[in-house]
């Protein structure tokens, strides 16, 4: 083969590395939402047909795995780069087929891998403070003869100095521009409820303007307000993102533009590239603190946009004031900047210039879609403004008065830095997992306010609150080797949302509020535990609603804040209200890890050990589905025949309606995966406990649940299933990082890879007040006939296959079922959901058996996968031989192997045959290196015997290690 096809063999290679990336890091969807949504079903088929490639050579397959577990990783897309060159080096009718399909696919994406060459990912993070320190004095004023340029900035930062950082960086690079033939001025419009950062960038630009605005970010508002209050006298305007990184000639590059071609308004670059945090931090330190002139591509790695509508626009002014501006009437993200490309392409000569891709810095990405996940803008119609019709009044938002801010301040006694409570732990590690989309975890309460209570009343009862309870005002921070601690610093300011409604708009504005405030995730660690938010009416205090941190409060501690604000607000002096002193997370961490408290969780985790050697390694071995578009989705289902059943049941059986629920969960999911035992993890208050009755923060803690599914009365599985949920309230609270140590001990020794991926939650009594009461007369069969179900949800990613959980609105249960559509079908799930009721309205008219309820089920429609002949259950696990095989495959590259399977007294069990002249390979070696691979094999647990023989001969039993038993 010739170097120049071993070069375009290499060049393929990487392509297809690159669309591995495409398909599986979340910051391409997250760089634009809807590129991604037009691209995505190519990244997905070029995935495929690599994962096909792939498939037959395990330790090829192993590196592309390693790949999509950790896109932004260059080596491991080098590695399996390498790996592709040798596939299609032994492959040519592939070569061809995917050379043909990547020429195809490349010439349509929007989203794009970028990945230089020179590209490390260990540049030391910069923070605004490091940046800060970058800014040095402003240049003395060159030549100024020539037509002025106007740059404008709209800028808001509710990150805690993430966006400040970059516009910072775009700042300084503005100052450091070769251009002589003008001057340039530079705007920047802060819009928000009050001017956060004036102290900080005032000083480095000409012009700083306030423009008062608490809602969606505006950015077509915000630029008109820049171009309308400091535009006058300019020639061209540049509409600026605060972003952006620009090179030193990007000024006079694009003035020049207009003087040599005399067209009225372009984009100087047809691509940007959102760089990631290690590339934005190489990216600022290179442009703005080692001087250079602009940022080499090979050093940055980002998702690479194709045809950009924004981020640098140039527009000669007139042609700016000719199209009417931007349109107002988009706000939120999206849609803005094609508006008015377009509205520019129709009234003049628009005009698209290929320089280098815009460097967009990394930042957290704002919210791209509306609580019905629709784009904000999808309704705004574009290319519809004229010009003349004014635009950029800075009151725009203060007409109605609607919106406006005040403060909290606090000060106490500061407590210095300590552990995270368990309970806090565990939402921690949560949240981390799912970065920018932790806002999913928030918690609200909302509560009315008594007729009377004037503005100082109420914003000083919610202080009462703040100060009372630590967990209000306090952060967390990481120690050099990122373990997160929490303190409460000595004083503070907590921001307050103001809100004005129409009287009868009251709960409609609160909801819009809470919304707002709700949909984004909270940084502690410059970010205050709690968002407050009060809406009046006609100056007058109607509604009170606090938006919480899920690591710093749970459902009881909502509950509680709300009972203790009710009351406040009713007259009582905080002084008065029950448990004094309040309790403090602090302490209670300071508890759980004192030798008491390493008891406690010392006995739950005994407990946990015993589960854990008793249960399925998952619920959900497969066989593996093609997912939806979204793949986890969840459905709601509206009964309130299964509510007044559940009812009948618990109150026959003497027994919690929670407990008749999750019996019957568990009899439907058992059912519907094949398995004899039905295993949840779940999510317990542990509120009755001394000490945490009223303590303001995160209690929760998690219970293993296996249920039994054997031929007994339903009666008896309902008790069964109250004993081993009252042994886990008392046996759940412990250290998480303990119990990850026990879970990954135990799985190794069975084996298997534990994955406790099906929850239970139950949280009707704490958002629905007392449950509602039988109702004997009614008909369980009208009821049903009112049940409905419908989707509510769906997400790319979830950490959780199954996820059921229940409240209360008025008097009808909700229930949900969030489902990996990789395992369960999209289309079993309504089956499934009315599966529940099914039987509830069964079991509500008399006690059935069990077999009896799940032969209905199965005629129903909601039986388990078809499974052949070639599965078997090991230790309580449906597995495939095949899949072991594979496992084994993927562990051991370099070593043949086969799996055989020996009947005895207690089932199966599984000998692996490895072939391998290497004599220092032990047992154990081989067994750790299977239970690497096995979550990537739901099928496929590890081998309890090992037999290794040389190439070509017979294993020596003889020989210490040639034949090992793991269990």
């Amino acid at each position: 083969m010739t170097t120049g096809t071993t070069e375009a063999v290499r060049a393929l290679a990487r392509r297809l590395a690159d669309y591995a990336v495409l398909a599986h890091d979340p910051a391409v969807p997250a760089a634009t939402a809807g590129y991604w949504e037009i691209s995505r079903a190519d990244y997905a088929a070029i995935d495929d047909e690599m994962r096909s490639l792939l498939a037959d050579d395990p330790g090829e397959d192993q590196a592309y795995k390693a790949l999509v577990a950790s896109p932004h990783d260059p080596a491991r897309h080098r590695e399996l780069t390498g790996h592709l060159t040798t596939v299609l080096q032994r492959r040519p009718d592939r070569q061809k087929s995917l050379g043909a399909l990547v020429g195809t696919v490349d010439g349509r994406i929007w989203l794009d891998h970028h990945l230089g060459v020179r590209h490390v990912p260990d540049a030391k993070p910069l923070g605004l403070k490091e940046v800060r320190a970058l800014v040095r004095p402003r240049p003395e004023a060159g030549m100024t003869a020539g037509q002025q340029v106007h740059v404008v900035i709209p800028f808001r930062d509710r990150t805690g100095g993430v966006r400040t950082r970059n516009l910072l960086a775009c700042l300084i690079a503005l100052r450091d521009q070769d251009h002589d033939a003008g001057a340039v001025r530079v705007t920047l419009v802060e819009t928000d409820d009050r001017p956060r950062w004036r102290e900080t960038v005032e000083p480095l630009v000409d012009s700083y303007v306030f423009a008062a605005h608490d809602g969606r970010f505006n950015k077509s508002w915000t630029v008109n307000v820049g171009v309308a209050t400091e535009g006058a006298g300019s020639a061209y305007t540049c509409v600026l993102d605060a972003d952006i990184l620009v090179d030193r000639s990007f000024v006079r590059r694009n003035v020049r533009r207009f003087l040599d071609d005399g067209h009225t308004a372009h984009v100087c670059a047809d691509r940007s590239l959102s760089l990631d945090g290690p590339s934005t931090a190489e990216a600022i330190d290179r442009r703005c603190g080692g001087g250079d002139a602009a940022v080499p591509l090979d050093v940055l790695r980002g998702v690479l946009l194709r045809e950009p509508p924004g981020g640098a626009l140039w527009a000669r002014s007139d042609a700016y004031e000719e199209v009417g501006g931007f349109d107002e009437r988009f706000e939120g993200w999206g849609g803005e900047d094609e508006d008015i490309v377009r509205r520019l392409t129709r009234s003049g000569d628009f005009r698209t210039y290929c320089d280098a891709p815009l460097l967009h810095l990394d930042h957290p990405r704002p919210l791209m879609r509306d609580c019905a996940e629709q784009p904000f803008n999808a309704h705004v119609e574009m290319d519809l403004r004229e010009g003349g019709e004014g635009y950029g009044d800075p009151l725009k938002y203060q007409a109605d008065q609607s919106r406006s801010a005040a403060q909290i301040d606090f000060s106490a006694a500061a407590r210095p830095p300590g552990p995270l409570m368990w309970g806090q732990r565990l939402l921690w590690n949560d949240s981390r997992w799912m970065g920018e989309k932790s806002h999913y975890f928030n918690m609200t309460v909302t509560v009315p306010v008594p007729r009377g209570r004037g503005l100082a009343e109420v914003l000083g009862c919610v202080g009462h609150l703040v100060h009372r309870h630590e967990a209000l005002r306090s952060r967390v921070i990481l120690t050099p080797d990122g373990e997160p601690l929490q303190e409460v610093p000595s004083s503070g300011s907590i921001d307050v949302l103001l809100a004005e409604a129409d009287p009868e708009k009251i709960d409609e504005v609160a909801d819009d509020c809470r919304a707002e405030l709700f949909g984004r995730s909270f940084r502690l660690a410059d970010e205050w535990p709690v968002r407050p938010c009060v809406v009046s009416v006609r100056g007058e205090p109607a509604r009170v609603t606090l938006v919480l941190s899920h690591v710093f409060a749970d459902a009881g501690a909502a509950s509680l804040l709300a009972e203790e604000l009710t009351r406040m607000l009713e007259g009582t002096a905080s002084r008065d209200l029950p448990g004094q002193p309040p309790a403090q997370p602090l302490d209670r961490a300071g508890y759980e890890n004192s030798p008491a408290g390493q008891r406690l969780s010392a006995k739950s985790l005994d407990r946990l050990e015993k589960q854990l050697r008793l249960i399925p390694q998952t619920m959900f071995p497969g066989p593996v589905l093609e997912p939806d578009l979204y793949r986890f989705r969840r459905m709601e289902m509206r009964s309130p025949a299964l509510t007044e059943a559940l009812r009948r049941i618990a109150e026959r059986e003497k027994a919690g309606t929670s407990t008749v629920l999750l019996a019957i969960v568990a009899l439907v999911l058992a059912t519907a995966t094949g398995h004899r035992t039905a295993v949840f993890k779940t999510v317990l208050g542990n509120r009755a406990f001394p000490g945490l009755e009223r303590l303001v923060s995160n209690t929760l803690s998690n219970g293993v649940v296996p249920i039994e599914i054997e031929d007994v009365t339903f009666a008896e599985l309902v008790g069964a299933v109250g004993r081993m949920t009252m042994g886990n309230l008392m046996r759940s609270q412990c250290d998480p990082t303990d119990r990850d140590a026990v879970t990954a001990r135990v799985s190794h020794e069975r084996g298997v890879h534990v994955d406790l991926s099906v929850f239970f939650n139950d949280i009707r009594k704490i958002t629905g007040g007392r449950e509602p009461r039988m109702r004997p007369e009614a008909d369980l069969a009208s009821l049903s006939a009112k049940t409905r179900t419908a989707w509510v949800g769906e997400w790319e990613r979830q950490d959780a296959k199954f996820f059921f959980h229940t409240r209360t609105v008025g008097d009808c249960d909700h229930v949900y079922a969030m489902v990996d559509t990789a395992y369960l079908p999209s289309a079993s799930v309504d089956h499934l959901l009315r599966g529940l009721e099914r039987i509830a309205v069964l079991v509500a008219e008399e006690d059935r058996r069990v077999r009896m309820l799940q032969e209905l089920l199965v005629s129903q429609g909601a039986g388990a996968p078809d499974r052949g002949r070639d599965w078997l259950v090991v230790d309580h696990c449906w597995i495939r031989p095949a899949d072991v095989e594979a496992a084994l495959a993927a562990a051991l590259p370099q070593w043949p192997s086969r799996v055989s399977v020996l009947e005895g007294e207690d089932g199966p069990s599984l000998t692996a045959h490895i072939t391998c002249d290497n004599p220092s390979v032990s047992s154990q070696e081989l067994h750790r290196a299977v239970i690497a691979t096995l979550p990537d094999f739901p099928a496929a647990v590890a081998p309890s015997r090992y037999v290794i023989s040389p190439a070509g001969g017979l294993p020596d039993a003889t020989a210490e290690g040639a034949v090992g038993r793991i269990r």
